[in-house]
């Protein structure tokens, strides 16, 4: 619509000035054309007016294209640094967890930190795979420790490079273990879910809250590891043992460093598997 309104105000400006050139050759025409100058002027002013953001469109033409291509690669360099900082971050995250898994080990021996690689999908199977194997010292029924030196799972498989931490709480896990106040022994078993303490009759008092740790009974782990702490006991007058439901101190969904204790005894088959 613009374009065809400049087409008319410029086509009325061209006649115009057609006329007056025509009428210059007539001696009286000195007034006319001085007349149709005047009204000519303010045409051809609002022509250029109307104009000049096209113009000057044209005339920026091939600087706009070039502010585009710099700010395609200022969007670039962005990208780049913005991946390259989220690196940095999950490298010093990485680092502070296993400076964190190191210091809660304390004194607990030798051992050797471990990347999570991955997890088994299976329902019920809570196995982990991580980046150590037995090129690093890590053998089958180390114990597997997680955030603040707990028991997360014990080495059930290891090649060269890479090894399988079954988790306390897969189906097939069971660990001996000890109620800290009362020092009643027990056996801790997984649900594939979850975690309970089993063996303990139910005449014995249990608290909500105790501390579950590891038993020497077997000598198969280190006593007194940290496991969890006791959220629900339920004692009926007809059952000979209590259910107790154990609450894991840590996320075994989120663990992604682990720590094995290398110099625990070696070549123990699933130390933490169920008896068939």
């Amino acid at each position: 619509m613009t374009g065809v309104r400049n087409l008319a105000w410029f086509s009325g400006a061209l006649l115009v000035a057609v006329i007056a050139l025509l009428l210059a050759r007539i001696p009286f025409a000195g007034n006319i054309e001085a007349h149709g100058a005047s009204v000519a002027a303010p045409i051809a002013s609002a022509l250029r007016d109307a104009t000049r953001p096209i113009t000057d469109v044209l005339l920026h033409a091939g600087q706009l294209g070039e502010l585009s291509r710099e700010n395609a690669s200022l969007r670039q360099e962005l990208a780049r640094a913005q991946a390259e900082l989220a690196a940095v971050r999950e490298q010093r995250a990485a680092n502070e967890e296993i400076t964190a898994l190191q210091q809660a080990a304390g004194e607990l021996g030798s051992r050797v930190t471990a990347p999570v690689l991955l997890r088994d999908p299976a329902p019920g199977r809570q196995m982990l795979l991580i980046g150590r194997g037995t090129a690093d010292g890590v053998h089958v029924g180390q114990p597997v420790l997680g955030p603040g030196a707990t028991l997360v799972g014990v080495v059930a498989a290891a090649d060269v490079r890479r090894a399988r931490v079954r988790l306390l709480h897969d189906s097939d896990s069971a660990v001996a273990a000890v109620l800290q106040s009362s020092r009643v022994q027990g056996s801790l078993i997984g649900s594939g879910e979850g975690l309970r303490l089993d063996m303990v009759a139910a005449t014995i008092p249990v608290a909500t809250g105790d501390l579950v740790l590891t038993s020497a009974l077997g000598g198969l782990l280190p006593p007194g590891l940290l496991i969890g702490r006791v959220a629900n006991v339920d004692t009926r007058s007809e059952d000979l043992v209590a259910r107790i439901r154990v609450e894991p101190l840590v996320d075994y969904n989120r663990l992604e460093q682990v720590l094995v204790l290398t110099d625990a005894r070696q070549g123990l088959s699933l130390t933490n598997e169920r008896p068939r």
